[in-house]
């Protein structure tokens, strides 16, 4: 069961929509699930049938390209919330996969419960909107940042993501932020110089 000082059930009541009691029936469709570096949570062609709240832990998006080479499209640390949004609402075979790049704990709600959850409580269904607009917000200025020279981009990365350029593979940055992983090097280097 999860507490009050959870950051799951910190961030359902900093809403203001839902009392404890209703935050306390919603979280317990949570479960808890520990990931090892390298488990791939969805895999191509699979569906994705949960949305994971990362409590540690990272993961990543990603596709793949020629020579099997693997693009990044998000990184995701703690505190988010995370899933494949076309496969996910469609409920269809996924073109991205989804792999956990740190050891993680996850708490996984199914679709279904989630789904049941809208109905219960609609209130949650605000919450749900208020998070996908920010996670629109997130994606338009991912893609306002690409536009960027790779120094410009370098900097968006840490500040949009404090902490992370330690813990995440250079590769896994690198085409995150569309520049080759020389490039990044380079800019890192004379930036540690600095």
């Amino acid at each position: 069961m999860l507490n009050y000082t959870h950051p799951l059930y910190e961030l359902f009541n900093s809403f203001g929509l839902l009392a404890k009691t209703e935050i306390a029936l919603i979280l317990s469709h949570f479960k808890p699930k520990s990931h090892k570096i390298g488990t791939v949570l969805v895999n191509f062609g699979e569906i994705n049938d949960k949305i994971y709240f990362i409590e540690k832990g990272i993961l990543r998006e990603f596709s793949k390209q020629e020579q099997d080479n693997t693009i990044t499209h998000w990184l995701v640390p703690e505190n988010n919330f995370e899933y494949l949004v076309d496969s996910f609402l469609e409920q269809k075979p996924s073109d991205i996969a989804l792999e956990v790049i740190e050891d993680a704990k996850l708490w996984e709600i199914t679709k279904t419960d989630i789904d049941k959850l809208y109905v219960e409580f609609p209130q949650l269904n605000v919450i749900g909107r208020i998070l996908l607009e920010e996670n629109l917000k997130k994606y338009e200025r991912y893609n306002a940042m690409i536009r960027q020279n790779s120094e410009s981009r370098w900097k968006w990365f840490n500040d949009n993501y404090p902490g992370l350029a330690n813990r995440v593979s250079v590769r896994y940055i690198a085409t995150f932020l569309h520049m080759h992983r020389v490039t990044l090097s380079k800019i890192r280097s004379k930036r540690a110089k600095v």
